[in-house]
């Protein structure tokens, strides 16, 4: 049986140009198949990285899948919002079922738009006809509830890495 061992991958947000898009979307679909149906509807290729996403101060991952469009010379990143991670609690506490040794949290990645469950960032986009004319094709995926072009910059830049 063999596993493959997923790195952590700080996200610095600097290296992101001024010229990006950051589309929010709400779905039900679990990452790896939104990101299928997102490269069959948009013609492109996201692929899985082998690092996750983590904040420099959290102990939270989140998916990361990539693609680079050499010939409209676009960058396609799609990445969780939500992730969990365990903390180990201290007191011995004990529930008619069972031991609460540890906590599950959720935390997400952008804490101003904490509803949404995926981010799909496009740069170099030359117009935002560009990015709308996309926005329609993922509103068309069966299981995506909803999305949006987001008027709101990454604004942690200096909290995260992503190199």
């Amino acid at each position: 049986m063999k596993f493959l061992i997923l790195n952590n991958h700080k996200l610095n947000l600097n290296q992101f140009s001024d010229n990006y898009y950051l589309i929010a979307i709400h779905s039900d679909l679990k990452e790896f198949r939104l990101a299928f149906f997102l490269n069959q509807k948009l013609k492109i290729s996201l692929i899985r990285n082998r690092k996750d996403i983590s904040l420099i101060d959290s102990e939270t991952c989140y998916s990361k899948f990539e693609f680079f469009d050499e010939a409209k010379y676009l960058k396609w990143t799609f990445f969780t919002n939500k992730g969990s991670f365990i903390k180990k609690n201290n007191s011995e506490q004990t529930t008619l079922f069972y031991n609460e040794n540890s906590i599950s949290y959720e935390q997400s990645f952008i804490s101003g738009l904490k509803t949404v469950d995926y981010f799909l960032i496009v740069e170099n986009v030359a117009n935002k006809i560009y990015v709308e004319k996309t926005l329609k094709k993922i509103l068309e995926i069966k299981g995506v509830i909803t999305a949006f072009i987001s008027e709101k910059k990454l604004e942690n830049k200096e909290n995260l890495i992503f190199s």
